[in-house]
């Protein structure tokens, strides 16, 4: 489009001078000063710190965490604007957060602020057009980019907020649907804008008031509002409650792979809670400095200080589901992905329920006594023991190095490796090889065992051992994975239904 056409989205809704100072006088006169931050003994955040007193000038409190007890209990006097104990920065929104939470734009519910550091925004303009602030918002640091949510009838303490952010910072207000001038070139559907920064927001934050805490929503920032930290706790989550226990029923049991040991360590871990299944919990290694992972809507590209690498290709649902998989583990501190019980019954977990890639490891779980003969042992499970990325020409391939591991109790009831099949899969070829073997029982598997055809049927837990540490490694090394993640985030994982038994 030519410069003369470009569509602006204007920083503020704007409003006269006597509006303004008419709204400034209200908030100056008509609510009685009270302190600043309501809780500075809470962790600091700098960018509250710093607008803190204009805002309480402007009869507005600033809270660091909203559930502490004392904020908490009882509506708010007085709007405040502040962080919540289970979004700490950084709390980038996954699809469940971005898809509520462009839904309730939509219905013209809730509005946003966008906050950046003057500084490190590369922004030269008063007025930026949608597509410059938005180039400005993937470059900045996660950290940098503040959002805040607030409902649609405190927008007038929005407008408030925006003006004491501009002293140093560039703010965009972006009103309720109904009242957006959010426009751009590139698009018209100004939810779909609206969603785009809210997604890059490292940190999130919210207006708390009483219509506020009134508003019904499963937005984290609305619906975490006037719960108070559970005792020893600084989370307002119920580990407990119905709804995450009804969760985790589904589910294998937590697990810890490093717990089974390996050739060199014994086994911790009860043999009557180990999952007969999968479970992966590496983290991937790297040759080179990365920079950045990139999603270009087809296939994800690696940014190293070399330059661009495209990584191999793979089913954009299959990454969607292992990226929520790697963030589920993360959450519930467990590598079990699949366990099929002594009934045939399956759990899996939440992450990959109606997944492709979860019908493919309940296949992979099912397929090593397939081939393998005359082993006194109960079950098999299959763990991943590294996984390295490596630059080739333009490229990056992988290398995962997998076990198939097969356990019986011993004496005192820990589940033990009596034997275990090392493989390894390239990305570069596809293929599997047979490695190694190791265990008490190893030697039985000679002549007893097709060890090509069991890699061969298990090759894909190769790949999405891959992929699941590849997101690990991302977290792990602070990875920027801003350009297209509003396109991952959007894509519809679901495939094969996932069978509740055997």
């Amino acid at each position: 489009m030519p410069p003369s056409k470009a569509l602006h989205l204007n920083p503020v809704l704007r409003l006269g001078n006597s509006v303004r100072t008419t709204l400034t006088c209200m908030f100056l006169f008509a609510v009685p000063l009270q302190a600043a931050v309501l809780d500075p003994a809470s962790e600091p955040d700098s960018v509250l710190a710093a607008v803190a007193e204009s805002l309480d000038a402007a009869g507005i409190d600033v809270a660091y965490n909203l559930n502490l007890r004392e904020i908490a209990n009882g509506k708010p006097e007085r709007p405040v604007l502040g962080g919540l104990a289970d979004l700490p920065p950084p709390s980038l929104p996954l699809t469940p957060e971005l898809n509520a939470w462009e839904a309730a734009y939509g219905r013209d519910e809730i509005g946003l602020i966008v906050v950046l550091p003057e500084g490190a925004s590369g922004i030269t303009t008063s007025n930026p057009n949608y597509e410059e602030f938005y180039e400005s918002w993937l470059s900045a640091e996660v950290a940098e980019r503040y959002v805040v949510s607030y409902e649609a009838s405190d927008d007038t303490v929005a407008m408030a907020v925006v003006e004491a952010f501009r002293a140093s910072h560039v703010v965009m207000q972006i009103p309720p649907l109904t009242r957006s001038v959010l426009t751009a070139s590139v698009s018209t559907d100004p939810v779909e804008l609206a969603g785009r920064l809210y997604v890059l927001a490292g940190r999130r934050l919210v207006i708390d008031s009483g219509t506020a805490r009134d508003y019904e929503s499963e937005i984290a920032e609305f619906a975490y509002l006037g719960q108070s930290v559970r005792r020893d706790s600084n989370s307002v989550i119920n580990p407990e409650s119905r709804a995450l226990r009804r969760i985790a029923s589904a589910e294998p049991e937590v697990f810890r792979k490093e717990s089974l040991g390996d050739e060199f360590e014994a086994s911790t871990i009860p043999e009557i809670i180990v999952p007969g299944g999968i479970a992966f919990g590496e983290t991937a290694v790297f040759d080179s400095t990365l920079v950045s992972l990139i999603y270009d809507g087809n296939r994800f590209w690696l940014e190293t200080t070399q330059g661009r690498s495209r990584l191999p290709e793979e089913s954009s649902k299959d990454w969607k589901a292992d990226f929520d998989f790697a963030v589920r583990s993360a959450q519930n501190r467990s590598d079990a992905i699949v366990d099929i019980d002594e009934r045939s019954r399956v759990r899996i977990s939440s992450a990959l329920e109606d997944t492709d890639v979860g019908v493919e490891m309940i296949r992979i779980d099912n397929e090593p006594f397939n081939y393998v003969r005359q082993l006194d042992v109960r079950k098999s499970v299959i763990v991943d023991s590294s996984v390295r990325f490596m630059g080739v020409d333009d490229s990056t391939e992988f290398e995962t190095e997998y076990e198939v591991r097969f356990l019986q109790a011993d004496k005192l009831r820990i589940a033990r490796t009596q034997a275990a099949v090392v493989y390894r899969y390239a990305s570069a070829t596809r293929e599997v090889r047979h490695w190694d073997a190791w265990g008490p029982d190893a030697y039985r598997l000679e002549g007893r065992t097709d060890f090509e055809k069991m890699g061969n049927s298990t090759a894909g837990a190769g790949r999405h051992a891959a992929w699941i540490a590849l997101v690990r490694g991302v977290v792990d090394h602070s990875l920027d994975f801003s350009r297209g993640r509003y396109e991952f985030m959007k894509i519809d994982k679901a495939g094969r239904n996932t069978p509740s038994r055997l």
